[in-house]
C-alpha cells in the first residue's frame, strides 16, 4: 500500500494485493517497485507534482490549451524517463510557444525577471533567493551582487503575441545581458551562483549559459536539490528541511547519504526512476510505522517511518474506489482521475480538494500543499453531502454488495477491507462487522414507506445496503485509511 501510493498515487487494486500476499518470491518488492514505475499511474502522478512545483496556472480560460499541453510534456517526460537534466535544461531555456514548446507556459506565469530567478533558484538549487534582493545577512552567503547576476540570465527575453488567443511566443532579445542594483545603481553581467560575471555575445540566449552552469556536474546544489525533493516525497521530510532551503546554516541530517545519493544520481544520467527505485528498495523506507520503545520519540533520524495524510488527490481517488463513485472534473473527460488535473483550476472548483489542501501553484514552494488535519476535513468526512451521496448512489459499492444475495458476507466484508486498506479484516474485525450486519437486517421495518424513503420498506436488501454504507463510512473514517503508514 505505501508503495503503491508513493510511486503511483493511488491504493493498490485487490488483485495486486492479493498476488503480492500470496507472492513467494524472496524479491517481491523489488519486482512490484518495478511494475509500478513502467506504469502510466506513475507519470500520472509524479508530473502533476512538478507542474504545481512549476506553477502550471490558467488564469483566463483561454491558457487550457497551453496549460494542459505543459502538463502533458511534464507527464511525457517521466514516463519515458528523460534525464532529468534534460527536463531542466530544456524548461529553462524554452522559447517559441505552446503548440510546439509547452515549456514556455511557465513564462506566460512567471513573468517577472526577479520572480523568475527566485523561483529557478529555489525549485532547481534549493537557494532561496529573496532576501538577497535588498541585503547581505551577516549569517549567509548570498548577497546582494548574486542576486542580481542571476536575474541577469533573464534579462533578454521578450514576448509577442502567440498564434492562439491568450497565448504567448517567448523569445530571446538580442543584446548584452545585465542587470541593475535599483539600491545602488550598480551594473551585473550574468553571474552564476559562486561564480564569475560572464560576457555572453548578444546574439546568444543567456538562459543557455545558466543551464550549462546549473547541470553542470560540478554543480553543488542541482543534483542534491533534486535528491532531496525526492527524499521528502517518501519520507515527508527532506535530509534538509525544509527541502527547498539548502545551506549553511541548515545542514542535512545525514550529509554523508545526501553527498551518496546525489553522486550516484549524476554518475547515472540523472535517472529519475533510479533515484526512486534505490530509495524505495532500502531498508530505511521499508521499516514499519509502528513506533516501539527506542524509536517512538524520533522525528528525523528515520528509525522508522513516520505516518502521513494522504494528498488531497490521492484521498479523493480512494474514497471514490471503496465507494464505487465516479468523479467528474469540469473539460475533463469521463474517468478523469484528481490526481490527473493539469492545473490549478480544480483546487478552487473542488471544494474535497481545497479542504484538503491541492495547492493553489502560486508558488514555487511545495510548503503551499497542506499536509495538515483540521476540523472543515473531519467534518467533510463524517457529514458531509458529497460523501453520502457517494455511498447511497444506486451505482454505489453499498449497493452493488447489498444485491448478491448468494455471496457470504465474510467475504464481501474483506472485499471492503481490501479496497480500502488493502488487508483482510482482523477476527475481531470480522466478528464486529458481521454482527452489525445482522443486526441492521433484524431491525423492525416501518409498515409504511416514508417521504424521501430510497425503496419501499419491504426491499429486502434495503438494511443490508444501508448497513454496508454504515460500515463503508467508518473505514472511510479511519486513520489507517486516511494515512500513508
Amino acid at each position: 500500500r505505501r508503495v503503491t501510493i508513493d510511486i503511483a498515487g493511488r491504493l493498490p487494486s485487490i488483485e495486486e494485493t492479493n498476488a503480492f500476499l500470496s507472492d513467494t518470491e524472496p524479491n517481491k518488492r523489488a519486482q512490484k517497485i518495478e511494475r509500478l514505475l513502467a506504469s502510466p499511474d506513475h507519470a500520472d502522478y509524479f508530473a502533476g507534482k512538478w507542474a504545481a512545483i512549476l506553477r502550471n496556472k490558467r488564469a483566463k480560460p483561454e491558457h487550457a490549451r497551453g496549460s494542459v499541453a505543459f502538463h502533458q510534456w511534464l507527464r511525457n517526460a517521466i514516463y519515458k524517463n528523460q534525464p532529468y537534466h534534460q527536463i531542466a535544461r530544456e524548461f529553462l531555456t524554452a522559447s517559441g510557444e505552446t503548440g510546439t514548446n509547452p515549456p514556455v507556459v511557465w513564462y506566460r506565469t512567471v513573468r517577472d525577471s526577479k520572480d523568475q530567478l527566485e523561483n529557478v533558484a529555489q525549485v532547481f538549487l534549493g537557494v532561496r533567493m529573496q532576501c538577497a534582493q535588498c541585503h547581505h545577512h551577516p549569517y549567509e552567503k548570498w548577497s546582494e551582487d548574486d542576486y542580481y547576476g542571476l536575474q541577469a540570465f533573464f534579462s533578454r527575453i521578450t514576448r509577442k503575441p502567440g498564434l492562439q488567443p491568450g497565448e504567448e511566443i517567448v523569445l530571446h532579445n538580442r543584446g548584452q545581458a545585465t542587470s541593475k542594483n535599483p539600491r545602488t545603481g550598480k551594473t551585473l553581467k550574468p553571474k552564476p551562483l559562486g561564480g564569475k560575471e560572464l560576457t555572453i555575445p548578444s546574439y546568444e540566449d543567456p538562459r543557455e549559459h545558466l543551464a550549462d552552469w546549473m547541470i553542470n556536474p560540478a554543480n553543488p546544489f542541482f543534483a542534491k536539490m533534486l535528491v532531496n525533493r525526492y527524499w521528502k516525497h517518501f519520507f515527508g521530510r527532506g535530509l534538509v528541511d525544509p527541502e527547498d532551503d539548502l545551506r549553511v546554516t541548515n545542514p542535512a541530517t545525514h550529509p554523508e547519504l545526501l553527498e551518496s545519493l546525489a553522486s550516484d544520481f549524476i554518475a547515472n544520467g540523472y535517472d529519475l526512476k533510479r533515484l526512486v527505485r534505490t530509495i524505495t528498495n532500502s531498508h530505511t523506507y521499508q521499516l514499519s510505522a509502528i513506533p516501539n520503545q527506542h524509536n517512538s520519540e524520533d522525528s528525523q533520524n528515520y528509525s522508522r517511518f513516520y505516518p502521513r495524510r494522504l494528498p488531497a488527490e490521492i484521498l479523493l481517488d480512494g474514497i471514490n474506489t471503496v465507494t464505487g463513485a465516479n468523479e467528474s472534473f469540469a473539460g475533463q473527460p469521463a474517468g478523469t482521475r484528481a490526481i490527473q488535473l493539469p492545473d490549478d483550476t480544480f483546487s478552487k472548483s473542488s471544494y474535497f480538494l481545497s479542504v484538503f489542501g491541492r495547492p493553489d501553484m502560486n508558488s514555487a514552494c511545495e510548503c503551499e500543499r497542506s499536509a495538515d488535519v483540521n476540523l472543515a476535513q473531519a467534518l467533510h468526512l463524517v457529514n458531509s453531502n458529497n460523501i453520502r451521496l457517494k455511498l447511497s448512489s444506486d451505482q454505489s459499492r453499498p449497493a452493488n454488495l447489498a444485491k448478491q444475495k448468494d455471496a457470504q458476507p465474510q467475504n464481501l466484508l474483506t472485499q471492503l477491507y481490501l479496497h480500502a486498506l488493502s488487508r483482510p479484516p482482523q477476527p475481531e474485525e470480522l466478528a464486529t462487522a458481521l454482527a452489525y450486519l445482522q443486526r441492521k437486517q433484524n431491525e423492525p421495518r416501518p409498515t409504511s414507506p416514508k417521504e424521501g424513503d430510497k425503496a419501499a420498506p419491504a426491499d429486502p436488501i434495503l438494511p443490508t445496503r444501508q448497513a454496508y454504507e454504515d460500515l463503508i463510512w467508518a473505514l472511510l473514517n479511519t486513520k489507517e485509511f486516511l494515512f500513508n503508514h
